[in-house]
């Protein structure tokens, strides 16, 4: 991978200077600064000609800014004489759109993939990325597009701080895949409860409880927090002993910490894909294999 380069944007530099550590590669950090009326400047490092370029952007606390920086990005990477520029997204924005749920809606999913893919990237790597209604990254991309997890990390941390599990839970049937891939590596069953949503933050969680120790709940994203929150309150009034919570994706809007632990949570665990207390799991490792899938070389 010696023509392989690896850039930082503006709030990513850390999550890049850790791939490029792994892979064994340059690393450089986009420039950037904010105009006083809001714009945005761009400056690439100099000497991306002819190389790979893997441009690693962190969209999770300012999702509109960091898609424009990657837009301004990837095109003067391009404009620069990058080889090929693929494109990193540990968290995907706009992906919980992903239909018109009522008459003139944006199709926020589709329209931002379409975006990307004409910058000219040759390859998207994102982590844990909400697909519901899409069952493949190939129904969302037209060209090479890789959805690593995180939550192999995410059991190995828990699992060097806790003897064991006597449960898996996902809270809803969308958290089923992340509930069983956790549930292998932490050796324990899990189970998927139902969820009824009523709004944006109201949620009803309704499910059996078969095992009543050390419980664990997993989900992509954690944003208002009222899904986890339901989950650990009904969990507990079955019997559950010492709630842990582990996601890949931590929003925390809305007081939703003081929800979760309020609803009788020991512990909350995430990784880094978007800054918040409780990101003690790095999302490199995996964007790092997943780069290697869009390249072919894994």
């Amino acid at each position: 991978m010696n023509e392989l380069i690896v850039l930082g944007g503006s709030t990513c530099t850390a999550i890049g200077l850790e791939v490029s550590r792994i892979l064994g590669v340059e690393f450089q950090p986009v420039i950037t600064r904010e105009f006083p009326d809001g714009e945005l400047y761009v400056r690439v490092p100099l000497g991306v000609s002819g190389k790979r370029v893997f441009l690693v952007e962190c969209a999770g606390r300012r999702p509109n800014s960091a898609l424009v920086e990657s837009v301004l990005t990837v095109k003067t990477l391009l404009k620069k004489g990058a080889r090929e520029v693929v494109l990193a997204l540990p968290y995907f924005p706009y992906a919980r759109q992903d239909e018109e749920f009522n008459p003139g809606e944006a199709e926020s999913l589709r329209i931002v993939a379409e975006m990307l893919e004409g910058l000219g990237v040759s390859g998207i790597v994102t982590v844990d990325m909400h697909l519901h209604r899409f069952k493949s990254m190939e129904q969302v991309f037209h060209i090479k597009a890789v959805n690593v997890t995180a939550m192999n990390e995410l059991a190995s941390y828990l699992s060097q701080r806790y003897s064991d599990f006597s449960l898996v839970v996902g809270p809803d049937e969308e958290a089923e895949q992340w509930a069983r891939v956790f549930s292998e590596k932490v050796n324990a069953p899990y189970i998927v409860l139902r969820k009824e949503r009523r709004g944006d933050e109201d949620v009803e969680v309704r499910g059996g409880l078969p095992y009543k120790g050390r419980v664990v709940i997993v989900d992509d994203i954690i944003s208002t927090g009222s899904t986890i929150a339901e989950t650990a309150s009904n969990i507990k009034a079955m019997g559950a002993g010492e709630i842990l919570v582990a996601c890949t994706h931590g929003l925390f809007v809305s007081g939703a910490e003081s929800k979760i632990f309020a609803s009788g949570v020991q512990d909350i665990i995430s990784t880094n894909s978007v800054p918040n207390p409780f990101a003690r799991v790095s999302v490199a490792p995996a964007l790092a294999a997943g780069l290697k899938r869009v390249m072919g070389d894994e």
